[in-house]
């Protein structure tokens, strides 16, 4: 879903596929855009540089904001909002997750801007980015696609390990892997009104006390992080059904509340908006502009 604010002279987006990787230069005219959940669709990161005005995004509770000359890696296959007061232009590379995967360790530790950008190498690829889509564009392929793509992904790769602060904080591999083991049993059991410290750390196979350290980490309480990824994953529910066809009830019950007033007062205070006004203002922004 994206939101514009000028449909005027809007240049077309600019696109090129190599092999199993996308490059699309779009956004003009746009303040908000919607990256739905697809549940068929191939794990993948989209790596954002904004081009002109400041960029807010937020994806799995995590936010921040990246200006122009910065960049943002986010999944690709999951729900994530990108907002910015006045132009949202920006290039988006596709990358296949295990293509990354294969280059770099626990990359899911750099979504959402946990560490700081390295300047050079964010120009660098940028520039990279941009020549290739200039160069390629009108269907006209390098000889070799999938050569190029992956040089592009080992470049995305360098760049992302040459953050600012990433090596003593991913230094100990098996403790990155198992916060991630955490993330994804707490993301496969959001529904489940019992998730808990207890729950988790029986699932993953760890002590308690292990557990909130590895969450400390990130500066999070294991309840508070519980508390914000149902929160955010009501929030996408809401927004991805603007017509309201499943009841504000059954989204409460659905990630996790065990009650509909529960989750009301604990949204409201979380967003400044009741539910009802953010599927109201998502059915406002899903109609057409005139």
């Amino acid at each position: 879903m994206t939101i514009h604010t000028n449909l005027l002279d809007r240049p077309d987006p600019r696109a090129l596929t190599l092999g199993s990787l996308g490059i699309l230069r779009c956004g003009e005219g746009e303040t908000q855009h919607l990256n739905p959940t697809d549940p068929s669709g191939a794990a993948c990161y989209h790596l954002v540089f904004p081009l002109n005005a400041p960029t807010r995004f937020c994806q799995a509770g995590q936010t921040g904001e990246v200006r122009a000359g910065g960049y943002v890696l986010l999944r690709g296959d999951r729900f994530y909002d990108l907002s910015s007061p006045s132009d949202l232009a920006r290039w988006v590379v596709t990358i296949p997750a295990r293509a990354l995967r294969d280059r770099l360790v626990a990359v899911d530790a750099h979504v959402a801007g946990r560490f700081r950008a390295n300047p050079e190498m964010a120009a660098f690829v940028l520039r990279t980015i941009s020549s290739t889509a200039h160069i390629f564009q009108d269907n006209r392929l390098p000889p070799r696609p999938e050569a190029l793509a992956a040089e592009i992904v080992a470049l995305t790769a360098l760049m992302i390990g040459a953050e600012d602060g990433c090596d003593e904080n991913l230094s100990n591999v098996g403790r990155s892997r198992t916060r991630q083991r955490i993330m994804d049993h707490i993301e496969a059991h959001l529904g489940d009104p019992d998730l808990g410290p207890d729950t988790i750390s029986r699932a993953v196979r760890i002590s308690r006390s292990y557990l909130y350290e590895l969450l400390a980490e990130g500066n999070e309480t294991v309840s508070g992080f519980i508390r914000s990824r149902r929160l955010q994953a009501a929030y996408e529910m809401l927004i991805g059904d603007p017509r309201g066809s499943v009841a504000i009830s059954e989204v409460a019950y659905r990630t996790g509340f065990r009650s509909p007033s529960h989750f009301s007062r604990s949204f409201t205070r979380h967003f400044h908006a009741t539910p009802r006004d953010i599927r109201a203002g998502a059915a406002t922004l899903s109609r057409p502009a005139e």
